[in-house]
């Protein structure tokens, strides 16, 4: 796949096998400068990798980011007693994972609690919620590194979901929720965390 992006001054920029791209035309106001991105080959192999870099590489060190910062008492703290604490999103997200992952699409026994992971209120500390989250994190890169792009559309045990229909929900899932304790993270800890999204930016966001 191909991108081509503003950055160097090219009268006739060409491809990595040496094509003319620009087709005679004059780019050099547009400063461009061919980009080759490896991507897969077809939709189906690049929604898995898009959902596997999502779930394994990006979502869980933005979750040790906030757990970093936070203090034993932010883990537990809630503006009211109707809202869930980081400890409790955590400890849902983990649990959530694990059983659309290992259990949904990989096939083991269901071990999911769902209600415990809402009901904490204190006890684990930041250490042991830290080691749940990263075991989860571990036990999806499993299952996620076994699928391959022909599973995407074959039937699950969730009401004969299919594969594609689990990942994106889940993926959505841990956007949604990440999204809170990120919010909560920068609450009571100002200035501790910035771009989570986009290593390298000076502003937080």
């Amino acid at each position: 796949m191909l991108r081509v992006v503003a950055s160097a001054r090219d009268k006739n920029p060409t491809d990595s096998d040496g094509n003319d791209v620009a087709d005679g035309t004059d780019t050099s106001e547009l400063w461009i400068k061919l980009i080759i991105t490896r991507m897969p080959d077809t939709v189906d192999a690049f929604l898995l990798h898009h959902i596997t870099t999502r779930l394994v590489a990006e979502f869980p060190p933005q979750v040790e980011r906030c757990l970093e910062v936070l203090s034993e008492d932010d883990l537990w703290w809630r503006p009211h007693e109707l809202s869930n604490a980081v400890g409790n999103l955590v400890l849902h997200v983990a649990g959530s994972n694990r059983h659309f992952l290992e259990h949904v699409i990989g096939g083991a026994p269901g071990v999911r609690d769902r209600d415990a992971e809402f009901a904490a209120r204190g006890g684990p500390t930041k250490a042991d919620v830290l080691k749940v989250w990263r075991d989860v994190t571990a036990r999806v890169d499993a299952v996620l590194r076994a699928l391959t792009p022909e599973r995407l559309v074959q039937p699950t045990s969730d009401r004969n979901k299919s594969v594609a229909e689990v990942l994106l929900h889940v993926t959505h899932h841990n956007a949604f929720h990440i999204g809170q304790i990120v919010w909560i993270t920068k609450l009571r800890r100002p200035g501790t965390i910035h771009e989570l999204l986009r290593p390298g930016q000076a502003a937080g966001r």
